[in-house]
């Protein structure tokens, strides 16, 4: 039955270490527990071997015992590094083969070829029935080995004086609990091995120097808290951080939960986070939000789901509520992490920006507004520096520009253009008789006259008083004659209504009548001198034309 003890132990042992592995704990935990089981092995077996007379059962007891004890090195020198903050030297890379002399030495227990690493002789006298052998001395040597490596890296750490006092309270920490268990370890050697036939019993010396040891490291570590300053770091944290946090286990009960969770849902650790009664905290409108929420969330628990809720309070508050799971390394959820985040202060600025984009909106439309105010009065203004007030028709200078720039262009590409020249015959009777707003009156007619009989591509033009003047590109001699005529027509079949007895006024026209064709090359010379020069003969032949009697056309044709 010594056996089913054993398998027991065995098994309530890997419970222990599986519910410490994979339990939350710190790195730290777990390598300080391994080492606490290393511990524990050897005064166990020790115990064990002394409770047994079989010789079989005797020798795996001691074994066992040597096989904790084999591991107390590499546990120690592991453990050292992590509690000094120097965890970078044991990563995975390296761990394999600094453990080699430990792994080397487990070996040689396991195997023990004919006794060579332990043997028991009970033709002896009790206390030397033990009998060590030569691998024996492996298992020593690699124990020296580690105990001068943590001795170095600890004499070393203790050197330079920028490390924080807490990181040399660390170092401290692991030299003493060095020295404890390097000197009951050279005692109990000194005693059970070379000086045993002096003391004639046996003195499990190093099984209490590893439990002052322990004692020792527990006490350190928990009067400096060590294991703590995680779970210090985390609360700290959340604690300092802008958004609440609300941890939830799988039953939906509150773990952790952050200062700036208060003032919008009152829970403490250990509630249970029951959506419905929270949401009796808030408005109607903001409740069903809030219910509508979690209860999408229970439809959905793997996904990771958002929303924002309006508390009404002195001031409206606004709040993203985020709700994501919890996943372990099989993917399965294991809780529920919830944030509360305040975006008043962004809400507000969107708000104002989005007022302010509205007012620079409407700035910016009344800006178009009179940007296109400015634009038809600049319009009106050119169409009223370019044409004359009472007629609507263009005025001299426009005339003259238009003119001045294509004449040399129809000289350059031989394209033939014609100029009228007009005035009202006896226009100064009308004025003298009617009255000049009458006079206004039969221009403004006779303008509506010669415009209907005039090309879109034509210009007219005022030249002053009852004179006008007509540019027609693109027109010889022939076509000229023929749009001539049909002005003198239209003007002469206008009529003028004035309102006095003799009631209707007709008009007639003398006009001067100049065409261009065939421009010789020398004239390209001075456009604006060839340019007078043609005005000047078709103001010639307007006044031919009234000297011979009026209304009436005289053509002249310049080659």
């Amino acid at each position: 039955m010594i056996w089913l003890d054993f398998c027991m132990f065995l098994v309530l042992m890997s419970l222990f270490l599986y519910v410490f592995s994979y339990s939350t704990v710190t790195l730290l935990h777990r390598i300080y527990l391994f080492l606490h089981v290393v511990f524990m092995l050897w005064p166990l077996f020790q115990f064990a071997s002394q409770t047994t007379s079989h010789l079989m059962y005797r020798l795996f007891y001691l074994s066992l015992s040597y096989v904790g004890l084999s591991l107390l090195g590499i546990g120690w020198f592991v453990f050292t590094m992590h509690l000094i903050g120097q965890s970078y030297v044991v990563r995975k890379s390296r761990l394999l083969l600094l453990a080699l002399p430990a792994l080397a030495s487990l070996g040689a227990v396991v195997w023990n070829p004919n006794g060579a690493f332990l043997a028991v002789d009970t033709s002896l006298e009790p206390l030397k029935q033990l009998q060590h052998g030569d691998l024996y001395w492996v298992l020593i040597t690699q124990l020296v080995f580690y105990m001068l490596l943590s001795l170095f890296v600890l004499l070393n750490k203790l050197k330079p004086s920028e490390h924080s006092p807490r990181q040399r309270k660390m170092v401290k920490t692991a030299l003493n609990g060095f020295l404890i268990l390097s000197f009951f370890a050279l005692l109990d050697l000194l005693v059970n091995v070379f000086l045993i036939d002096l003391v004639a019993r046996y003195i499990p010396l190093i099984s209490v120097g590893m439990t002052l040891t322990a004692i020792y490291i527990v006490h350190a570590i928990s009067r400096n808290r060590v294991f703590d300053i995680i779970q210090i770091v985390q609360r700290d944290v959340m604690n300092t951080m802008s958004m609440g946090i609300i941890v939830m286990d799988e039953n939906d009960m509150v773990i952790e939960v952050n200062k700036v969770v208060k003032p919008i849902i009152r829970l403490r650790v250990g509630d249970f986070f029951h959506y419905a009664s929270f949401a009796s905290q808030f408005s109607e409108e903001t409740a069903k939000q809030f219910t509508a929420f979690f209860e999408e969330q229970r439809k959905r628990p793997m996904e990771r789901l958002e929303t924002e809720l309006c508390l009404e309070s002195a001031f409206n508050r606004y709040v993203v509520v985020q709700s994501a799971p919890i996943l372990n390394h099989k993917k399965k959820a294991i809780g529920r992490v919830l944030t509360f985040h305040d975006v008043t202060e962004l809400r507000m600025l969107l708000e104002e920006t989005n007022i302010q984009n509205e007012l620079l909106h409407e700035r910016n439309r009344e800006l178009l507004i009179v940007q296109d105010e400015l634009y038809q009065a600049n319009r009106k203004l050119e169409h009223m520096a370019i044409t004359d007030g009472l007629t609507g028709c263009y005025n001299r200078r426009y005339l003259l520009q238009q003119m001045e720039g294509e004449v040399a262009a129809n000289f350059q590409h031989g394209i033939p253009f014609s100029i009228f020249i007009f005035d009202l015959d006896h226009f100064k009777k009308i004025n003298d008789r009617f009255g000049h707003l009458c006079g206004d009156e039969v221009l403004c007619s006779t303008v509506q006259a010669v415009r209907s009989a005039l090309r879109p591509t034509d210009v007219l033009a005022r030249f002053g008083g009852e004179e006008f003047t007509v540019y027609l590109p693109h027109t010889n001699r022939e076509q000229a004659e023929i749009i001539a005529e049909s002005i003198k027509n239209a003007v002469e079949q206008s009529k003028t209504f004035t309102g006095l007895e003799e009631s209707v006024i007709s008009v007639t026209i003398s006009m001067g009548v100049v065409s261009v064709e065939n421009i010789a090359p020398s004239r390209l010379d001075d456009p604006k001198s060839f340019l007078r020069e043609i005005m000047a003969q078709a103001d010639a032949a307007l006044y031919e034309a009234k000297y011979n009697g009026r209304n009436r056309i005289v053509k002249r044709k310049l080659a």
